[in-house]
């Protein structure tokens, strides 16, 4: 995030309006780093290393290495997810007294795993096995997610075999070429794609492709390969909606959108992650025989979409954009809720993409602003803009709101509340009683340190919704108000996203606020979302992965008249 120069005044009005720490607080890097963030950190640090060579999901014509006038774009990933098998503990909220109008006690589930854990296999149906399914070659290593695909992708072509008319207008053909698995000891061929054959660099360098002159899709098979790695880690469901990915440009280019000059390269991308979702949907809702896809697979799905996403602070509508993790989870949702015939809208009826780019001085810092409490450090201006927003841009939502001041902790045993209302092993910990927020310092320095200045920039804008709603009096209760404090702080974010063109910030506006989203953010709320979302969708407390991004998805699209 950032804040925006000179537009703080320090008036009188903000004297005592903020951030402060406890007398004899000082900062302190977390000891209890949670297993998940440190799962996550490997992805993202080679996330960073080097964007040309991670993951890609590609077009046709941009498979690497052929033929002169065949373009190429091999367009880098960044970050990860979230585990497929959490150990799930409670703990307790203990309530006193009695706040009115706010919610119920929240007894979160943790989400942390042993980062050592090896993911759980989906459980496939034995008898589903199609032999055919993939052109494993000669000499192939076996792989556990080698049954997973023969299943999943036969299914594939099945579900496309009767949704793909009634979507797109005419019967599907079935992929000419077929689907190729590369690694190093193969010797049997690979089509070329405007060559004769392949090599395993040429796949290795695109992660997972498909190809129109060959009508083929082909992938890295290594557990070292980015697809392979994800796999290995979270799980094989990750590799199966890469290559349900490239199924959608195979569609693509059946209907001719491959061809189309008009478009922009993510444009198509975002159909193809709408493909992969709806396939996922089908899944999910126990309609691909064979196959058992629960919960966990589902945040693999997003884990998915966020780890081929462009680099942070790139232009999604540049050449060989495939769009940001927050773009690329959306398209993907979008596919798992509303099915095939809706991703077949999409070209002509495009998703909105939140094209945030970085400043001179965003790629000094990463688009991060300082960790700490001073005016120009990232809660020294996210309170101020917090307050501001509801006392006085949602005076009319929020008439009764009272602004909050933030304190940081190292523990529990600091939290001064008799009826907290937040959830504090998860970061923050709200107290509506004497308007005070309690940050869980440790553990938003390791969000900060994991994923970026807006990991816990998410949490605070959880707890001044939840106050929000406190002093609004309203009745919303359990899951669907947690949902509600997604939907609200994405609405706060849906007014500090500048104008891509000109920078300006949303208006009307408080002229005192200060921040200002970065590129980056939204991938790194949606991560904080995985983090502490419920492990299941019936485990009804905090709200899914899946729920809790929808959510804050509509306020930042749409913002505060979408939360009412």
């Amino acid at each position: 995030m950032d804040r925006r120069p000179n537009s703080i005044r320090q008036s009188g009005m903000q004297s005592g309006i903020g951030s402060r720490l406890p007398p004899g607080a000082r900062p302190k890097r977390s000891r209890r780093l949670p297993a998940l963030l440190l799962g996550l950190s490997a992805v993202v640090a080679a996330c960073a290393t080097d964007a040309d060579t991670l993951v890609v999901s590609q077009r046709a014509d941009q498979i690497p290495d052929v033929v002169a006038g065949d373009p190429t774009d091999p367009t880098g990933t960044t970050v990860p997810g979230e585990p497929d098998d959490p150990t799930v503990t409670t703990t307790t909220t203990t309530t006193t007294t009695s706040v009115p109008g706010r919610n119920e006690p929240i007894t979160p589930v943790d989400p942390m795993i042993d980062p050592d854990t090896q993911p759980d296999m989906p459980e496939i149906d034995p008898t589903m096995i199609d032999p055919d399914a993939i052109d494993f070659g000669d000499n192939k290593p076996p792989q556990p997610w080698d049954d997973f695909l023969s299943v999943a992708l036969a299914d594939v072509e099945d579900w496309l075999t009767v949704e793909f008319e009634p979507a797109f207008g005419i019967p599907f053909e079935p992929l000419e070429g077929g689907i190729f698995a590369a690694y190093p000891e193969r010797t049997s061929p690979i089509p070329g794609c405007g060559r004769p054959n392949s090599t395993f660099e040429d796949i290795q360098a695109g992660g997972a492709i498909y190809c129109f002159l060959g009508d083929f899709i082909a992938y890295d098979d290594t557990p070292e390969g980015v697809v392979g790695s994800l796999a290995s880690t979270f799980g094989p469901v990750t590799f199966g909606l890469v290559l349900a990915h490239e199924y959608g440009h195979a569609l693509q280019d059946r209907v001719g959108t491959l061809q189309r000059s008009d478009l922009d390269t993510v444009d198509l991308e975002q159909q193809a992650d709408c493909v992969a979702g709806a396939w996922a949907g089908r899944a999910n809702a126990g309609d691909a025989p064979g196959i058992t896809f629960d919960d966990t697979d589902v945040r693999a799905g997003l884990i998915s979409m966020i780890s081929i996403e462009d680099p942070r602070g790139t232009d999604p509508t540049a050449p060989g954009g495939h769009g940001s993790g927050f773009d690329r989870v959306g398209a993907f949702q979008v596919g798992f809720q509303e099915g095939l015939t809706r991703c077949a809208t999409l070209i002509d009826d495009p998703l909105p993409l939140t094209p945030i780019l970085f400043t001179e001085a965003d790629l000094e810092t990463n688009g991060n602003a300082p960790f700490g409490f001073g005016d120009a450090e990232l809660f020294g201006f996210l309170v101020p803009d917090l307050n501001l927003l509801y006392d006085n841009d949602l005076q009319t939502q929020f008439p009764d709101f009272r602004q909050l001041d933030l304190v940081a902790v190292q523990s529990e045993s600091e939290v001064v509340c008799d009826a907290p209302t937040g959830y504090f092993d998860l970061g923050v910990e709200l107290c509506s009683e004497n308007d005070t927020v309690y940050l869980n310092e440790p553990i938003a320095r390791s969000l900060y340190d994991r994923f970026g200045d807006f990991g816990p920039a998410y949490l605070i804008g959880i707890a001044w919704a939840e106050h929000a709603q406190n002093t609004a009096g309203s009745a919303l209760t359990g899951e669907e108000r947690q949902l509600q404090n997604d939907c609200l702080t994405g609405a706060w974010v849906n007014t500090v996203i500048p104008d891509p063109v000109t920078g300006q910030l949303p208006e009307p506006r408080d002229p005192d606020r200060a921040a200002s989203v970065s590129a980056g953010d939204l991938t790194e709320a949606i991560l904080t979302a995985i983090v502490v979302g419920d492990p299941e969708v019936n485990t009804n407390v905090l709200g899914s992965p899946f729920e809790k991004i929808d959510s804050f998805r509509r306020g930042t699209l749409d913002g505060i008249t979408t939360c009412a």
